[in-house]
């Protein structure tokens, strides 16, 4: 009887024909990880540069007395090659994977459906070319102009050197997946998804929930800034440095310098490595990065609109523009096509059990699509998104913490006090870290002073996720009170993504740079 099944359920599906799958689409594997090779070899030098710089940046910071962040306890480790290995990863995984993948599916469009017609090739060769050009709409771009280059160029090549011939059910497939992902698609835009929040759900149930998760959320949280320094405008970054050479007029250098240290451009010694450097020429201030003069304003300009003319100061001089927002567009387009095709192909080998290759292609389709309706689904419709008063206090005494947790973001959302509820106290011992973590949000929205130590003792939580929450939360109640104690613990934190948070806290709190320098 097993006999007979067994033959049964490997009729149409042989070992045989399932290692013949797997050769199939090998030169696929192969031409995309050729790719991604590239783009791990650009983003290292990348990275490499930028932490290599920010080093010496913080380095300054530090001997000319103000508070640096990263401190020297991040700083001693992002130049060692790890760093860079590991930071470079996010571009190879976003840009590079996205690069690859539209270029392994453009010559395969060009070879099974447009049959390589040259004049069909045209429209590609346009969208190339144009997507080269947008990256140096700004200024010249070179690692990210070599992402756009070399990779289309190998991966397309390649694909259309080891392609196979097509099969009989190449059109059959095809039809399943222009409809299954047309399908996904529409459904995705009548969704509205947030990507912020979708985001969110996807780290606290599905990463931070299992000891694997735990650790692609840490691999996440620790390299990512590392390359973020590499394409950040200076409005996006935390800290900038300059120089001011106005020594002719100490008053309005004096009252300049206070304008770009409480806007967070701290000013070095010339000589030393800046982000801008500011000259005086006939009552006019010069800003220029290395060589190139950027913008130019009359003095008292400055002095009444700062924010306004720095502001104009980044966005002259930022070329990653179009870069960054391809970075977003290839995190949700990797995303979705590792979901999808990871999906199809599972399903495609099961279904070959059971049914011959047409009709397993498109089992294999139906069963993609529900699958990952199953995981958008999700990410839309809440456990529950409203709670009466009575709810709530069940809820915060559930023994579910998922319940307890959809109960947290609630109070979030709609701003109640966590006082209200005694019950929350247990919550700050949970083991469960989405739980710590939207406790600490809550404890934000607080007024009451008995929450004030409960905040406290979130700051010395185990998880970086929830520290860093706590920390956006005290200055959200603006206790001005922990600024010392804040500063602390950004000398003594080990943690970049903790740190960040911690200083944008002491800004919300009225703390500045100048405060730094007066310490002894």
């Amino acid at each position: 009887m097993n006999t007979s099944y067994f033959s049964i359920l490997t009729s149409h599906f042989s070992i045989k024909e399932l290692v013949g799958f797997m050769q199939r689409y090998y030169y696929a594997l192969k031409a995309i990880l050729l790719g991604l090779f590239i783009a791990q070899v650009l983003a290292v030098m990348d990275v490499y540069k930028s932490t290599d710089r920010l080093y010496e940046t913080a380095e300054a910071l530090s001997d000319a007395g103000y508070l640096a962040v990263p401190n020297r306890n991040v700083t001693e480790s992002i130049t060692v090659p790890e760093a860079a290995l590991c930071g470079g990863m996010f571009f190879t995984l976003t840009v590079g994977a996205c690069l690859s993948l539209l270029s392994f599916a453009a010559a395969w469009i060009w070879d099974r459906i447009l049959r390589r017609n040259n004049y069909l090739l045209i429209p590609f060769l346009a969208v190339w070319f144009w997507c080269i050009g947008a990256v140096n709409m700004e200024g010249l771009c070179r690692i990210p102009t070599a992402y756009f280059l070399l990779i289309p160029v190998t991966v397309f090549s390649l694909t259309i050197l080891w392609i196979p011939e097509p099969s009989q059910q190449t059109r059959i497939k095809i039809l399943v997946h222009i409809l299954g992902i047309a399908f996904l698609a529409l459904i995705s835009l009548n969704l509205n998804l947030d990507t912020k929040e979708a985001f969110i759900k996807i780290r606290d149930d599905f990463l931070l929930s299992n000891p694997v998760g735990k650790q692609i959320n840490d691999f996440y949280y620790t390299y990512t800034l590392y390359a973020a320094e590499a394409f950040k405008s200076y409005d996006q970054k935390l800290i900038k440095t300059c120089s001011l050479a106005l020594e002719d007029d100490e008053i309005l250098a004096a009252r300049i310098e206070k304008e770009l240290i409480d806007h967070d451009y701290l000013v070095l010694d010339r000589g030393k490595p800046v982000d801008l450097d500011i000259i005086t020429t006939e009552q006019m201030l010069v800003f220029k990065i290395k060589f190139w003069t950027i913008l130019e304003t009359a003095s008292e300009k400055f002095l009444i609109f700062p924010r306004k003319i720095l502001k104009e100061f980044s966005e002259r001089s930022d070329k990653h523009v179009f870069f960054r927002k391809f970075t977003l567009f290839s995190i949700l387009t990797v995303s979705f096509a590792t979901i999808y095709f990871g999906v199809y192909v599972l399903s495609r080998i099961l279904t070959g059990f059971f049914a011959e290759p047409a009709r397993a292609s498109i089992f294999a389709g139906m069963l993609t699509v529900a699958a990952v309706l199953l995981l958008l689904l999700p990410l839309h419709f809440e456990t529950k998104k409203h709670f009466t008063e009575a709810e709530l206090t069940s809820a915060m005494t559930s023994d579910n913490p998922r319940q307890r947790t959809a109960a947290l973001k609630f109070i979030v959302k709609n701003e109640i006090d966590i006082a209200q509820f005694p019950a929350h106290i247990a919550v700050l011992n949970s083991p469960h870290i989405p739980e710590r973590y939207w406790l600490a949000k809550t404890l934000g929205i607080s007024r009451s002073p008995e929450t004030y130590p409960e905040l406290v003792k979130l700051l010395n939580d185990e998880n970086f996720n929830v520290i860093y929450s706590a920390f956006s939360s005290l200055g959200q109640r603006g206790e001005k009170e922990a600024v010392g104690d804040i500063i602390r613990r950004i000398k003594i934190s080990d943690n970049w993504y903790v740190q960040q948070y911690a200083y944008q806290t002491l800004k919300k709190l009225g703390w500045r740079q100048t405060d730094a320098r007066k310490m002894p």
